[in-house]
C-alpha cells in the first residue's frame, strides 16, 4: 500500500513561476478532459499533448494520472478544513451555542466546490476506486469530525464526548455524501435538498437531541437486561417442567 500510496503522490513542487503555470495547466487540461469524456477514456499522453507539453515535462511532476486527482481530491480537502476551522474560531468568538450557522458555511463550501468544475464527480469517483484515496479520505474525515466535536464541547461541556464524535462523524459524511449527490440534480431540487440537509445536520447537533440520547441510552440498557432476565427465567422454567415430564414417566 506504501509504494502505490507514494506513486499517487506528485514527484516535486514547482518552485518557479514558469513551472507553477505549467503544473497548473496540466491540473486545468486533465479536469477538463475528465469532465468531458471521463477519467478512463483520458490517457497521460492526451492530457500532455491538450496542455502543449511534451510528456516528459508531465510526468517529472506526476508519476501516474491518479498522481492528478489526488492533488485536486488534496485542495478540495484542504479548503474544506481550513474552512471548518475559521468558522469554528468565529462561532467560539461569537458565543455561538449552535451548529446551524457553522453547518450552513460548511455545506454551501462544499457545494460551490463540487459545482466549481464537473470533473469533481469523476475525482471522486478515483477517490471511491482507490485503496489508498480511499484511506486518505477516511483520514480526513476523522480528523474534521473531531475538530466540530471538540468546538462543540466546548460550547456543551456537560454533553458526552462520545456522543458528540459520533455524531460529528456521521455530520460531516452526511455534508459530503450529500452535497456530492446534490451536483447530479438540477435547480430547484439540489436548492432543496441542500436545505433539508443543513437541517437535518443542525438537529443532529441540536445538544437537546444528544441530551435526550443521553437519558434513553441507560433504559435501553436497563431493557436488555430486563430481556436477558426474562429469558433465562424462561429458560429455567422450560427446563423445570421438562424434568418434572421425565419424573412422571
Amino acid at each position: 500500500m506504501f509504494e502505490v500510496e507514494n506513486r499517487t503522490q506528485i514527484k516535486r513542487q514547482p518552485r518557479q513561476e514558469r513551472s507553477q503555470a505549467r503544473f497548473e495547466s496540466v491540473l486545468e487540461t486533465a479536469l477538463r478532459l475528465f469532465a468531458a469524456r471521463g477519467y478512463e477514456s483520458v490517457s497521460m499522453r492526451e492530457i500532455a499533448r491538450e496542455a502543449k507539453m511534451p510528456i516528459a515535462s508531465v510526468y517529472q511532476y506526476f508519476p501516474m494520472k491518479l498522481a492528478i486527482v489526488r492533488e485536486m481530491w488534496t485542495r478540495y480537502t484542504s479548503t474544506i478544513s481550513g474552512t471548518l476551522e475559521a468558522g469554528i474560531r468565529r462561532s467560539i468568538q461569537e458565543g455561538r451555542n449552535e451548529a446551524n450557522h457553522l453547518v450552513g458555511i460548511i455545506i454551501d463550501r462544499m457545494s460551490e466546490l463540487q459545482t466549481s468544475n464537473p470533473a469533481f464527480i469523476e475525482i471522486w469517483s478515483c477517490v471511491a476506486a482507490s485503496m489508498e484515496l480511499r484511506e486518505l479520505n477516511v483520514q480526513d474525515t476523522l480528523q474534521n469530525a473531531r475538530v466540530i466535536a471538540d468546538a462543540l464541547q466546548k460550547l456543551h461541556p456537560d454533553s458526552d464526548p462520545s456522543a458528540l464524535y459520533d455524531r460529528s462523524l456521521i455530520a460531516i459524511e452526511m455534508a459530503s455524501a450529500t452535497t456530492r449527490f446534490a451536483l447530479a440534480l438540477p435547480e430547484p431540487h439540489r436548492a432543496r435538498v441542500l436545505l433539508s440537509l443543513k437541517t437535518a445536520i443542525s438537529l443532529l447537533l441540536d445538544p437537546v437531541m444528544l441530551d435526550a440520547q443521553a437519558s434513553l441510552q441507560p433504559a435501553g440498557k436497563n431493557i436488555r437486561r430486563a430481556g436477558a432476565v426474562g429469558k433465562t427465567k424462561r429458560s429455567g422454567k422450560a427446563a423445570t417442567a421438562k424434568r418434572g415430564r421425565g419424573t412422571v414417566k
